[in-house]
């Protein structure tokens, strides 16, 4: 019995060696038949003119209320028989629509009291769009602070207990020189700068001043005017089969 197990452990290395081996063989020969391919194009972009915003978003649900106010009129007559003024109360109701949004902490520096909000809402697929101003900031430390949204244009569309999204305009510039955010580049002493197309296709490093952003373009404060060309160089690299490389490298025709 000895011998027997003896002889079926030998058999067990021997096989365990022989698809060790076969898996090394298999991983040098795919590694051989890959190779990398650095592909690099250029890219040019011109300077433009552009409204960014730079912005706060949140979602909240729409608050109704309506605040009673008392108002006085008061008719003066100048006719001795009716002396004592009339005074007439008239009760004014106003109606109100708010959004509460929970926002990051780290975020509220950026919040000030009387912002303009974009507020849209969705109403049976279809989406109503409203302004607001930030009504009031509550800074809690113990809990989660909360922003009270007003908005400022309710109609008849506009319902307790909707969904809002508001978006916050922390910072807005108007028809300003911008570029594509992936135009701006970073010298070795972070300075920024973009490649200026000069005659032709010579480019330069043109450094500049940058403003406010937002997910798609940049500020252009100094340093570029609406229509100059600029240049940014992308590179990406793949991972090619050589054999299929080989299928498709053109043949010269005789």
């Amino acid at each position: 019995m000895k011998n027997k197990s003896w002889i079926i452990i030998v058999i067990m290395g021997i096989a365990l060696t022989i698809s060790i081996g076969y898996s090394i063989v298999l991983s040098n020969k795919k590694a051989e038949k890959e190779s990398t391919v650095t592909t690099t194009s250029i890219i040019e972009m011109t300077a433009t003119t552009a409204t960014i915003k730079n912005t706060l978003k949140g979602t909240g649900t729409v608050e109704y209320k309506e605040i009673k106010k008392e108002s006085v009129d008061n008719n003066t007559v100048d006719s001795e028989e009716t002396k004592a003024n009339e005074e007439e109360q008239t009760i004014e109701v106003i109606k109100q629509y708010n959004v509460k949004l929970s926002v990051e902490d780290k975020d509220f520096s950026k919040v000030k009291e009387n912002q303009t909000v974009e507020v849209s809402v969705k109403n049976e697929e279809k989406n109503l769009n409203y302004m607001g101003k930030v009504k009031q900031i509550n800074k809690d430390p113990l809990s989660k602070s909360t922003i009270d949204i007003e908005i400022t244009n309710p109609d008849e569309n506009l319902q307790a207990d909707m969904q809002a999204v508001c978006t916050i305009i922390i910072e807005k510039a108007e028809n300003v020189v911008a570029l594509p955010i992936e135009a701006i580049q970073k010298d070795e002493e972070n300075k920024t700068y973009v490649n200026l197309v000069q005659d032709g296709t010579e480019t330069e490093k043109a450094y500049i001043k940058t403003g406010i952003s937002d997910e798609y373009y940049v500020e252009i404060e100094e340093g570029l005017s609406v229509g100059d060309r600029v240049q940014i160089i992308k590179s990406s690299t793949t991972v090619v089969n050589d054999n299929e490389k080989n299928i498709l490298k053109p043949t010269s025709e005789k």
